[in-house]
């Protein structure tokens, strides 16, 4: 496999990459934009952490291990 060094993208004239280049530099203002809540974040309350970290300690295994085995068995159960 061969690779092409360029200067120059295709697609875009030297204007429009010194607008975005421009804009970049400028920076954005973070507080303007309206917040989004973060579809992958999972809240768990502090008492069920609590009850997971105390089973793993007790069993000898992570947190990860004990969710991933009560969740197998709760949708085993369904």
């Amino acid at each position: 496999m061969t690779f092409e060094m360029t200067d120059h993208v295709p697609g875009l004239s030297e204007e429009q990459i010194d607008q975005l280049v421009d804009e970049a530099e400028a920076g954005h203002d973070l507080d303007a934009r309206a917040a989004e809540p973060n579809p992958h974040l999972l809240v768990v309350p502090d008492d069920l952490l609590d009850a997971v970290a105390q089973r793993a300690q007790l069993d000898g295994e992570s947190p990860d291990d004990v969710v991933r085995r009560a969740l197998a068995a709760y949708l085993d159960s369904a």
